[in-house]
């Protein structure tokens, strides 16, 4: 009895008190909790977002139609750095009277994709996405999902904070919330939201559980009222251009014209990978893929999970599956039964998507890919021109 009251009742009592002082005394609050400063982007166009943590501002405006124009989202990873006149953040723009936001770096995956559209769920119907699904993601360390440290970079308090409020089915909440419990180890200094979302999947464990971490709970959720999070609004001003006069992309000829250009640029191998990349990087070496089981594979459950939140909420939705040079991996094919898996998924919720991979490598096509991984600008044009093709895109 004298352990009970001294190491649980006591010190729950003190952190009621504290609350209740902080509640009550504004100097004392704002002594823990500083208002955080909203920082403007000076960039007059950006369409190219690396990460939230570094554009907080774009956060306001993430799923909304800039400037009145129609947009296009597109998310993925690390192949959206590579600023080509191709890339359709760049192409598409520049040919036709749209708008196109690209989001993402090299970890951006599917967990971390998810909860940035579940903390915008109000905004997902209707709404043109496209996702470019690697299947690096699907294999080797990859597989077990976002890595702690990148999905802070593209989601933060503001987000996670949205995502208890959003106007969706339980299911995705507690997913989200479960998730987070099994990344919660990784979080050196949590933030109370990533405290709440882990205590409430505590409580979900059992009557015992929720016991012990509902004064923990209760004690976090009075913690975030008093800290007033100021998410970013200052939107960024994407600069108004003169509309574009209707015309037509002579398809057939620019992608043969950029084919031969790839080709030229690989002179020093068989594999199809550009001579810079190959003299630095390759130098004669093979990889190998490592494959997940299925059943295994956190990342393909987080990728059904995004599907199903996208089907949900009536998003105009649509998905690229990245190829992966079946030269250069000698055992591409083990990644096949994983890239049928997300074909299956996708049909079901019936979203159009281009699927670019192929893992024999008699059949696969050399000229996609700049290296092992990212596609060339025959490759993006391809995907530029499913884009178009998929929402109707034709001035």
């Amino acid at each position: 009895m004298k352990k009970l009251l001294l190491f649980c009742i006591i010190p729950f009592a003190i952190a009621l008190l504290f609350t209740f002082q902080l509640t009550v005394n504004p100097s004392l609050s704002n002594l823990f909790f500083s208002n955080a400063t909203n920082t403007a982007l000076t960039e007059a166009k950006l369409r190219y977002i690396e990460n939230f943590s570094t554009h907080p501002e774009r956060e306001a405006t993430f799923l909304t139609n800039e400037n009145g124009e129609a947009s296009i989202y597109l998310l993925g990873s690390s192949e959206l750095a590579t600023n080509t006149e191709a890339i359709p953040y760049n192409f598409i723009p520049s040919n036709f009277n749209t708008q196109v936001t690209a989001i993402g770096h090299a970890g951006n995956q599917c967990l971390s994709i998810y909860t940035q559209l579940l903390a915008n769920s109000d905004r997902l119907q209707n709404t043109p996405i496209v996702i470019i699904l690697s299947p690096g993601w699907f294999e080797s360390k990859a597989a077990k999902g976002t890595s702690s440290a990148l999905f802070l970079e593209f989601n933060s308090e503001n987000f996670l904070q949205k995502t208890k409020t959003a106007q969706v089915e339980d299911e995705f909440k507690s997913y989200l919330n479960a998730r987070i419990a099994s990344m919660y180890p990784e979080f050196s200094s949590p933030h109370l939201q990533l405290k709440r979302m882990y205590f409430e999947h505590q409580c979900s464990k059992s009557l015992l559980h929720a016991l012990f971490f509902k004064p923990l709970l209760f004690i976090t959720n009075q913690f975030i009222k008093l800290k007033k999070i100021n998410p970013s609004d200052t939107a960024t001003k994407i600069s108004e251009k003169e509309a574009m006069p209707p015309h037509a992309i002579a398809w057939d000829s620019l992608l043969q014209t950029s084919k031969q250009e790839v080709e030229k640029a690989v002179t020093n191998n068989e594999l199809g990978i550009a001579d810079d990349y190959y003299s630095e990087y390759i130098h004669g070496k093979t990889g190998k893929i490592q494959a997940v089981e299925t059943s295994h594979n956190q990342e393909l459950q987080d990728c059904k999970m995004l599907i199903k939140l996208l089907k949900s909420k009536h998003a105009h939705a649509s998905f690229i599956i990245s190829p992966l040079n079946a030269l250069y991996y000698k055992n591409c094919n083990s990644l096949s039964p994983v890239v049928s898996d997300l074909e299956n998924e996708l049909t079901a919720a019936n979203f159009p998507y281009l699927n670019l991979f192929e893992g024999d490598a008699k059949k696969y096509d050399k000229a996609l890919l700049h290296d092992v991984m990212h596609l060339s600008d025959y490759g993006w044009y391809k995907v530029d021109k499913f884009i178009l093709e998929t929402y109707s895109i034709t001035k």
